[in-house]
């Protein structure tokens, strides 16, 4: 599943993020390969995110499902 907070957008593998970034439009190089692996949402990419069928949660949901995300990736 893909996730953004209207300005973020992760998902529940890295696969995943990098393969709907390619769908919507994004670049690679945008990729923020930080402790929470991200996109950031610019220029209206949010509305197309959506549109495609990212879920919208709060700020807060994308730290906890980026931590569940990780946990998976560790077991």
């Amino acid at each position: 599943m893909v996730y953004t907070d209207k300005v973020h957008l992760i998902a529940d593998t890295l696969e995943e993020l990098h393969r709907f970034a390619r769908k919507i439009g994004m670049k690679a190089e945008w990729f923020q390969d930080t402790r929470i692996p991200h996109y950031d949402l610019l220029k209206g990419k949010s509305k197309v995110a959506i549109a495609k069928g990212a879920k919208v949660v709060t700020s807060r949901d994308i730290i906890r499902l980026a931590g569940e995300s990780d946990d998976k990736r560790n077991n």
